[in-house]
């Protein structure tokens, strides 16, 4: 299964982390607006946490069905891949799972900002959009760093489940040797995902001390 194994291993690398770029283009936006408008923020959050407690499994069967009928009236999504199964929602998934640590840490980082350092900076004459890009983003990057790593680690784990939908990755191996009592075939799918994950996390935690200093002075 040498082949296979490197293909899906590529799947597995896109799916995982291509949604929590994308979660991260996505939410460190929408925690930077919930800052400046926290009368929703409570609503918002609460979305979030929904979203984050329904099992994978079911958020994966619930995008079936609008996505088939989506590809059904526009025949271009089709010739992308774009379908009820597969990687459209694997990812779409995914990237909703990815949201709340995101969203969170990028909220939480900005607002715990000693309020005296952002009146100094406004007092030296910088304007709202300076004040976020020099002074807000680099204190509170380790907090929002944080929030993109475990979304990362989370996105990992999950993209196993995603194989239960024809979107690939090691879960084909996992759930291939489940349905045949195969161990070997489960290992072969489990730890490679455990290793990927555990070697994202470090990576991320080490970039993280390495801004935390910066972000502390």
């Amino acid at each position: 299964r040498k082949d296979r194994f490197w293909g899906e291993l590529i799947v597995h690398l896109q799916l995982s982390f291509g949604a929590s770029c994308l979660s991260a283009s996505f939410g460190i936006p929408l925690g930077i607006f919930l800052t400046r408008r926290q009368v929703i923020s409570q609503q918002s959050f609460f979305v979030l946490n929904i979203i984050q407690t329904i099992p994978s499994i079911a958020l994966f069967a619930m995008l079936i069905a609008p996505l088939a009928y989506l590809s059904s009236k526009l025949p271009f999504l089709q010739g992308i891949g774009f379908q009820g199964v597969g990687w459209a929602p694997a990812l779409i998934a995914l990237f909703l799972y990815s949201l709340l640590p995101i969203v969170r840490n990028t909220y939480t980082g900005l607002l715990t900002i000693d309020d005296a350092v952002v009146e100094s900076a406004y007092g030296m004459g910088m304007t709202s959009s300076q004040v976020l890009r020099k002074v807000k983003f680099p204190l509170a990057s380790s907090v929002i760093l944080n929030g993109f790593r475990i979304a990362t680690v989370q996105s990992i784990g999950n993209t196993a489940v995603a194989a239960l939908i024809g979107a690939g990755g090691f879960g084909i191996f996992i759930f291939q040797g489940l349905g045949q009592a195969a161990t070997d075939l489960i290992l072969l799918g489990a730890i490679p995902t455990i290793f990927i994950a555990v070697c994202t996390d470090l990576i991320l935690q080490g970039v993280i001390n390495t801004v935390a200093p910066r972000s502390k002075s």
